[in-house]
């Protein structure tokens, strides 16, 4: 038997564990039930659940609505707990065991190795006495419901008792925190960046053409798909102006020359070894975001001066992993006391605070902003004889300690019957090809950068990869939310965002005096090349030299090199990062703008790469250069809310001049493709330069195809939306969970947006693929979203190019015909459609469209679909847990609207072709609404699943029916709603 197979057997045994909630999720009875004594508790606590099962905590002292927060999180989702506390620290292993082919002790090795473990432990004391507190009373309310509950079913499963559980330890909440946010901020794209652009430029000296401009001009370009931007305007008002050459020195892309020249070739090979081991690692494949597909979020907020209503409005959705359960958990928290609270929203299992919600005068909602805060250095150490260890890292003529810090690792062995038999991993190179070390190695002068790899060398000349990150030291996030839980005003707010110190954020704010505001967090480190307003070498988001010097052949210095984090001079206010960062006031923010709204969907909020030079816009009085990020997304998102508010506002374009809480539903439920509406006008003009007089034969055959002529009246007709057009689909057309049968318009979109989507991905197979494989690069292609972005470019400036990129190379060439360009270009565009249509009738898709040829067979929701898995997968998976049943048995998840950069989130990858390709796994973890009216603030909420994470439970997945059509939930807030609302109540008391 497989290891899978005995993993998939582990999980239905589960089914026959006793559940964690003797009592129910909603207490013990449908009333208020007998008070019941916890050990920890200093006064007593009410604990109300409404029909969602959203505990409302009452009580009298900040200890105590913290312990019972802990107590809670732990009664509804404490095997989600565990797994986050255990992924973030590198001890998975010892509950799930080392996965196939020794996945998940891979993942611990690199866990370990980079260290959020000791980063949360060193941030635990930085914390404020009164954050300390918080952290300690959640974890002791966590240990209170572990010490009288029996476990959940996953570790019946798992073979493991109580007795192979640890305590849950404050350092526990923090490493979570941690683990979130590095995932949001955290990149080895420079790895990335660097083997590419090596091997581009290897593929242009072979092949005769630019490979530095195919890689920053044509290829991995700046720019995104949209141009729309958060804050029109502020660089102006900032005073920042764009750099000349003269004025900054900062035509790097012409100056960079060879790769090699500032990266061993050596090192590269090692690095494109190491870019192997971890693509396949889920907590690591964020980290190489650009190259493989980057999260995202939105949120946009309306003044009050643009509502139908008068008060200001809040939209936001962040974009996580839909997993079972649900990333968030709902919860209200109340302290009746000296210092009152009133807070509701989500918070993430396993932390102790509300980190997107409301409180009675403000609410607050978030998106990822890239901000680059990781470079990577390649590094000339020492070596230690006695233990084959770097000993020192060796800058100019200084030596920069290096730490050991030993290691043991241990794995589970679930399936041989034996409880709680965790094993010792010995040190080296496992069967696998894993290597597990026997020590991490931390630079500490690089705010505790880990080494994350060897370089094969002489010892004379022994080099590593380092990674300087701002979260590798100690941070105060959590300080954050607890301000804002009791935040009054704009100025409290501000004051909570000094010390959300790493993961950085786009805020967004709104509160009951009226302002709408947008502010940027996270602390960005200052380079000094870019401080000194040049470009020393490679640019930050290449592998850099962490020597400070070029070397020649008998190690001496050739020159400086400028590569390093500025050293602190002046402490910011809540800086946590040893080293010059970005001014506050010179971050993208902006309050109560005239334009009356402000949106953000992880795009380029002010305009630093609109050119495509992230690094050609000065700072404020031209202080050195502005830099953000080398890119955002793509922009397509950002694009389309904009352009739902600018219509509703415009009654030239149809709108009613004001927005209503009915107008941001429909927005956030948008599933129009918008690159189906910058690219389908192409599609049109080929199909009509075919059908002309005199259309060269190859081009004119192709409009000669029936079903291609059908395919682009249907693309002319389509409003670019993704319904299902399905009965068993679930659209935003939909209500409150009921499926009903799709209208014709339904059925129609339905159909282009499956023709359309595999189109896609075809024209990209044609041109962006198939040129780089010509010249040797088809394994170097860019992100299906990238290939999106090289598209249109090459398509809007074909007039002036001809349909070759920068570097020379023709993007639109069609083998074996020699025709003028954009003759050549329809073809290949007019082929795609057909080669769309041939495909989705051949045998990938029989289980689909059963290799029909009609195209009103081409239903969306065949293919876009969802599983909500779960680490164990079936049957704790929806479906088919939940009550949800698959679409098919040979076409697995729900079927719902959506698609590729639509605003309701459910992409998939641009080039994707086969059955499964269409299928999702993030999107949005929380929907949320808000209006701040002067008695207080109105939320609506919904997540994709429920509050309990025990199968079987009542509220494993109630809301899901409520997400996948677009719908919410009221926040009950007031002490009235509660109560008109309230399912069950449970009093607790201090007990001995």
């Amino acid at each position: 038997m497989s290891k899978h197979q005995v993993f998939v057997m582990l999980a239905l045994c589960a089914l026959v564990v006793p559940s964690v909630h003797p009592r129910g999720s909603f207490g013990r009875s449908a009333g208020q039930a007998a008070p019941i004594p916890i050990r920890g508790l200093q006064d007593e606590v009410r604990v109300v659940r409404d029909r969602f099962g959203i505990p409302h905590i009452f009580a009298r002292n900040d200890h105590d609505v913290y312990f019972m927060m802990g107590y809670v999180q732990a009664q509804d989702r404490f095997f989600q707990m565990d797994l986050l506390r255990r992924t973030a620290s590198g001890t998975l292993a010892e509950l799930l065991g080392p996965g196939p082919n020794d996945r998940v002790l891979a993942q611990d090795v690199q866990l370990r190795v980079l260290g959020l473990r000791r980063a949360a432990e060193a941030s635990f004391p930085a914390l404020s006495p009164e954050a300390q507190a918080v952290v300690q009373a959640f974890a002791e309310g966590v240990n209170a419901f572990l010490r009288d509950h029996p476990l959940p079913p996953e570790y019946g499963a798992l073979e493991l008792t109580k007795e192979a559980i640890p305590a849950w330890d404050p350092v526990d909440s923090v490493v979570i925190g941690k683990l979130l946010a590095f995932q949001l901020s955290f990149t080895l794209d420079d790895i990335d960046f660097t083997v590419r652009l090596a091997a581009y430029q290897q593929a242009g000296q072979a092949f005769g053409f630019d490979g530095t401009k195919l890689f920053f001009e044509d290829i991995f370009r700046s720019a995104p798909f949209d141009p729309s931007i958060s804050i029109p305007g502020f660089l102006q008002a900032a005073d920042a102006r764009r750099a000349t050459a003269q004025q900054a020195k900062i035509e790097w892309s012409r100056q960079i020359g060879e790769v090699t020249r500032w990266v061993s070739p050596e090192t590269i090979r090692a690095a494109r070894d190491y870019l192997r081991e971890i693509r396949d690692l889920p907590f690591l494949q964020n980290a190489l975001g650009r190259t493989t597909a980057p999260s995202g979020s939105n949120w946009w907020i309306i003044s009050g001066a643009k509502t139908d209503t008068g008060f200001p409005m809040l939209a936001n959705d962040p974009h996580l992993g839909l997993s079972v359960p649900a990333i968030f958990y709902e919860m209200h928290l109340v302290v009746d006391g000296p210092n009152p609270m009133n807070v509701m929203g989500v918070s993430f299992a396993g932390t102790p605070v509300i980190v997107l919600g409301m409180n009675e005068r403000i609410a607050w909602g978030a998106t990822t902003n890239p901000m680059d805060v990781t470079d990577v250095y390649e590094e000339r150490v020492i070596i230690d004889i006695a233990t084959q260890l770097p000993r020192a890292a060796i800058f100019r003529e200084e030596r920069r300690p290096i730490v050991a810090i030993a290691q043991t690792f241990r794995a589970n062995q679930p399936g041989n019957g034996t409880p709680n038999d965790l094993v010792v991993i010995p040190p080296g190179t496992l069967p696998s090809g894993v290597l597990v070390p026997s020590a991490a190695l931390v630079i500490p002068d690089r705010n505790n950068a880990p080494i994350i790899r060897t370089v094969k060398s002489d010892l004379s000349d022994f080099r590593v990869l380092s990674v300087q990150y701002t979260g590798f030291g100690p941070t105060r996030e959590l300080e954050t939310f607890l301000i804002w839980h009791r935040a009054k005003n704009l100025e409290d707010f501000k004051r909570g965002l000094q010390y959300f110190d790493f993961g950085s954020q786009n805020w967004a704010y709104v509160d009951v005096d009226g302002n709408i505001a947008y502010f940027t967090s996270g602390e960005l480190p200052l380079r000094e090349d870019l401080n000194e307003g040049i470009v020393d070498g490679l640019p930050p988001f290449f592998i850099r030299n962490g020597a400070g010097a070029l070397l020649r052949q008998d190690g001496s210095i050739e020159r400086i090199v400028k590569n390093e984090w500025v050293p602190l001079r002046t402490r910011q206010p809540g800086q946590a990062v040893p080293f010059e960062i970005l001014p506050f006031e010179e971050m993208p923010q902006v309050v109560n703008p005239a334009s009356g709204f402000i949106a953000n969907a992880n795009n380029d909020p002010i305009g630093t790469t609109l050119d495509n030079n992230p690094l050609n816009q000065l700072r404020r009085g031209g202080r050195g250069i502005l830099y953000l990020n080398p890119g955002y997304s793509i922009g397509a998102r950002l694009g389309r809310i904009v352009r739902l508010i600018q219509r509703e506002l415009d009654p030239a374009l149809g709108g009613d001049g004001r927005i209503s809480l009915e107008d941001m539903k429909r927005f956030q439920a948008n599933v129009q493709m918008l690159d189906a509406e910058v690219l389908v006008p192409y599609i049109q003009q080929a199909f009509a330069n075919a059908r002309a007089a005199g259309a060269p034969a190859p081009l004119a055959s192709l409009a000669q195809d029936a079903r291609v002529a059908e395919a682009v009246d249907r693309l002319a007709r389509w409003d670019f939306s993704a319904p299902t057009g399905i009965p068993e689909g679930y659209d935003a057309s939909d209500v409150e969970g009921e499926r009903q049968p799709p209208s014709p318009e339904e059925i129609a979109a339905s159909v282009a947006a499956t023709i359309y989507s595999v189109w896609r991905a075809r024209i990209i197979a044609n041109t962006i693929d198939a040129t780089l494989a010509r010249v040797g690069l088809a394994d170097y292609r860019p992100s299906g979203s990238l290939a999106v972005v090289a598209l249109r470019n090459l398509l809007d400036t074909f007039a002036q190019n001809r349909g070759r990129g920068a570097s020379g190379l023709n993007f639109f060439d069609v083998p074996g015909v020699d025709l003028p360009p954009e003759v050549e270009r329809d073809i290949l565009i007019l082929r795609s459609v057909q080669e769309a249509l041939e495909r989705l009738a051949g045998s990938e898709f029989r289980a689909a469209f059963n290799n029909s040829t009609n195209l009103e067979d081409y239903r969306w929701g065949k293919l876009h679909r969802i599983v909500f898995t779960h680490t164990l997968g079936d049957p704790f998976n929806i479906p088919p847990a939940g009550g949800f049943a698959h679409l098919a048995p040979a076409l697995r998840g729900v079927a719902v609207d959506g698609g590729f950069e639509v605003v309701d989130a459910s992409g998939h990858d641009a080039r994707a072709e086969r059955l499964d390709a269409f299928m999702f796994g993030s999107g949005p973890a929380r929907r949320f609404l808000g209006e701040a009216r002067p008695e207080g603030i109105r939320g609506l909420q919904v997540i994709p699943g429920g509050q309990s994470g025990v199968l079987g439970n009542p509220l494993y997945a109630s809301q899901l029916g409520l997400w996948l059509t677009n719908e919410y939930h009221p926040l009950w807030f007031t002490p009235e709603e509660v109560e008109r609302n309230k399912v069950s109540e449970q009093v607790f008391r201090p007990g001995t």
